[in-house]
């Protein structure tokens, strides 16, 4: 049976199941423990398992460079190739402030999984862009390259806290 997924006014209509590593996990559990505890499992998992489907099933497997939402705070993250070469994949963390982390993995589907169980599963495409285009994004950045000057060891931390104030006054 098909199931319909929806982002505003995207709608595509997906037959394919995609299962994450941890729905894969709790179903082969579940035929080795008590039922009940299975069951808990289930409960658990679905919820992960859900987001996934959805995300993969909206974008065809391939949700590289969609960006995900908290859903209590302002804090995105999408998969994208990484480009350090120290895996293939990438998730990408941002806030208003600019990027704020990344880590890597082996695999798209890794990623994704990873990026939804941190809590990334409100679907926001072009949150990049439109968080990126704003003046606390601009400071962000300015704040950003200074603190890395003095990771650098280019300035003094003297320095640089004189120059984090000047920005702000």
């Amino acid at each position: 049976m098909a199931e319909v997924y929806g982002v505003g006014a995207l709608a595509f209509l997906s037959t394919r199941r995609y299962r994450s590593s941890s729905w894969e996990s709790v179903c082969a559990a579940s035929a080795a423990v008590p039922a009940e505890f299975a069951r808990h499992l289930r409960d658990n998992a679905r919820p992960l398992q859900i987001a996934y489907q959805r995300l993969m099933a909206l974008y065809d497997g391939q949700p590289v460079c969609i960006e995900c939402r908290m859903e209590d705070r302002e804090s995105w993250a999408f998969v994208l190739p990484d480009a350090s070469g120290a895996k293939s994949w990438r998730i990408q963390q941002f806030d208003p402030d600019g990027f704020v982390g990344h880590l890597c993995f082996d695999s798209l589907d890794g990623a994704v999984e990873d990026m939804l169980q941190m809590g990334y599963r409100v679907i926001d495409p072009g949150a990049l862009d439109r968080i990126g285009s704003t003046a606390r994004w601009a400071l962000g950045v300015r704040r950003a390259a200074i603190m890395q000057k003095h990771q650098q060891g280019l300035v003094t931390y003297r320095q640089m806290v004189e120059e984090l104030s000047a920005l702000t006054t």
